[in-house]
C-alpha cells in the first residue's frame, strides 16, 4: 500500500527541479519573444489542475518578462462567460481553455483563432504533435483544421476503496452487474451504515446529460445513428437514439443505483461526487482522472492510500469504452496579444514542460507523459489511465454548435427518470423528441 500513500510526496519539488533544467534542454530565451511589461491573461476551468497551471507560469515569466494571470470559473459559468465575451469581441483574455465538446460552437461563432498555421511554422520537435494521445487529440480539431492544442486530457477511471474491497474479498467490478452487486453490498450489507455503495452525476442539466454520454457506449448503445467507436463519419447521420432499448436500459440502471448512493445523490454533480469519495462516504465512483491526484493527497483526502483504480465497467456483452474529455488551449480570436498567447501555448504544450505540469498534478495528454518512468512512479494510476485512453472514443459527446443545448435537454429528462417524475421510457422518449427538434432547428437533421 506504500505506493498509494506516497504518490504526491515530493512531486512539486521534483517538478520545480525539472523546470529549472528546461533552459538547458531547449533555449527558450531564444525561442520565445520578449514581452516585458505586458500581462498575459488565461481563462480556464476551476478544475484541480488550476494550481499546477498557476505554479508553472513564473517559469514563462522568467523567459519572456510577461506576467501571466490565471482565472478559473465553474463549468456552466465558464461557457456562459466565454460565449458572451466572444459575442462582444472582448479581448480581456488572451488564452482560453475550452472544453473539447464546445469547439464546434466556438469555431462557428468566430471565438478562437486556429493554430494550424502556427503549428506548421513551428519546430516539429517543440510541438511533437504525434506525441498526443489520439483519443483526446481529436478534440482539438474541427472542420478538418487544428484549432487549439490538446493540453489537458481527461479519461474516466473506476475509483474504488481497495482496502474495503480487500476486506470483503471483492475485486474491482468489470461489468454493470458486478458494480451493482458491490454497490448493494457496501450500501446495505457491510455493517457500516455511513458507507454508500456508488455515486454518479445525476444532477439535472449538464451533469446528468454528460453522465449519459459517458456510459452509453460501454452500455452497448450509441447516442445517434452514425456515432459509434471507430465510425469514419460520426456526424453523417445524427438521427437520435436516446430512446433506444440500450438507452432506456442505461437510464433504468442509473435509477437502480440511487438507493445505493449517498443521501441527495439525485442532485450530485462533479464536485459532489468527488467530495463524497474523498471524504470516505462512498465505496466507488467513476470520475475524471484530473481528480485522481487530489484523492491521494493526505492533506485533504481521507482515502489517500486506501483506493485504487480500474477500467470503466461495461454491460454484459459489451466492451469498455472509457469516456474522454478535457480542455484544449486556444487563442482568443479577439486578443490583441496573439503572438504572446501563442508563445505561452507553445512553451506550455512542449513535452518537457508538460512533464513538469503532470508531476505538479496536471492531467497528462501526451504518450510520453503516460509512459514516463518518473510520472508512473509518482502516480500509480497512470498505467491504467493509459490503457483506458487507448480504448476511448474521441467523439464521445457531440461537439457542434448545438452541443450545450442538447446535453442540457438530455440531462433534464435523465434526471426526471432518476427522481421518479417519469418512467425511463417516457423520459427518454421526451428527450429524443426534444433533441430531434434541436438538431432540426440547427440544420443537422432534415
Amino acid at each position: 500500500m506504500n505506493r498509494l500513500s506516497n504518490t504526491l510526496k515530493g512531486a512539486t519539488a521534483l517538478a520545480l527541479a525539472l523546470s529549472a533544467t528546461q533552459a538547458m534542454a531547449q533555449d527558450w530565451n531564444a525561442e520565445l519573444g520578449d514581452y516585458a511589461g505586458t500581462t498575459l491573461r488565461v481563462q480556464t476551468i476551476q478544475d484541480p489542475f488550476i494550481d499546477a497551471l498557476k505554479g508553472m507560469t513564473p517559469t514563462f515569466t522568467g523567459f519572456t518578462g510577461a506576467e501571466v494571470t490565471v482565472e478559473g470559473f465553474g463549468y456552466d459559468p465558464l461557457h456562459e462567460k466565454q460565449i458572451l465575451s466572444c459575442s462582444q469581441k472582448d479581448n480581456q483574455y488572451d488564452v482560453l481553455f475550452v472544453d473539447g465538446i464546445w469547439l464546434g460552437e466556438f469555431v462557428d461563432a468566430g471565438c478562437i483563432e486556429p493554430v494550424a498555421d502556427r503549428v506548421a511554422a513551428a519546430d516539429p520537435a517543440i510541438m511533437a504533435m504525434d506525441d498526443y494521445v489520439p483519443s483526446f487529440a481529436g478534440q482539438a480539431s474541427w472542420n478538418g483544421t487544428l484549432q487549439c492544442l490538446p493540453i489537458a486530457g481527461y479519461w474516466h477511471l473506476m475509483h474504488y476503496r481497495k482496502d474495503l474491497f480487500d476486506a470483503a474479498g471483492l475485486k474491482a467490478p468489470t461489468t454493470f452487474a458486478e458494480l451493482a452487486a458491490a454497490a448493494k453490498y457496501f450500501a446495505e450489507e457491510d455493517g457500516d451504515p455511513e458507507m454508500a455503495g456508488v455515486a454518479m452525476n445525476f444532477q439535472r442539466g449538464s451533469a446528468a446529460g454528460q453522465n449519459f454520454f459517458e456510459w452509453i457506449y460501454s452500455g452497448g448503445g450509441k447516442p445517434w445513428e452514425s456515432n459509434f467507436p471507430g465510425s469514419a463519419e460520426p456526424y453523417a447521420d445524427q438521427t437520435p437514439l436516446f430512446n433506444s432499448p440500450e438507452s432506456v436500459a442505461l437510464v433504468q440502471f442509473f435509477k437502480d443505483m440511487v438507493p445505493f448512493g449517498p443521501p441527495g445523490v439525485e442532485s450530485f454533480a462533479w464536485d459532489e461526487r468527488a467530495n463524497a469519495f474523498m471524504q470516505g462516504k462512498v465505496a466507488m465512483i467513476n470520475a475524471w482522472s484530473v481528480q485522481t491526484p487530489m484523492f491521494n493527497d493526505p492533506a485533504t483526502s481521507k482515502v489517500a492510500g486506501k483506493f485504487d483504480v480500474a477500467m470503466f465497467p461495461h454491460a454484459e456483452g459489451a466492451t469498455s469504452v472509457p469516456p474522454v474529455g478535457g480542455w484544449v488551449m486556444c487563442i482568443n480570436a479577439h486578443s490583441e496579444q496573439k503572438d504572446a498567447a501563442w508563445d505561452f501555448m507553445k512553451w506550455f504544450a512542449n513535452p518537457a514542460t508538460h512533464k513538469d505540469f503532470v508531476l505538479a498534478g496536471g492531467p497528462p495528454s501526451r504518450v510520453s507523459a503516460m509512459t514516463d518512468a518518473d510520472i508512473t512512479a509518482a502516480q500509480f494510476w497512470v498505467p491504467t489511465l493509459y490503457e483506458s485512453a487507448k480504448l476511448a472514443w474521441s467523439e464521445l459527446r457531440p461537439r457542434h454548435a448545438a452541443t450545450f443545448e442538447m446535453i442540457d435537454a438530455l440531462g433534464l429528462q435523465v434526471n426526471r427518470a432518476i427522481v421518479g417524475e417519469a418512467a425511463p421510457q417516457e423520459a427518454m422518449d421526451e428527450a429524443n423528441a426534444a433533441i430531434t427538434e434541436i438538431l432540426t432547428d440547427a440544420g443537422y437533421l432534415k
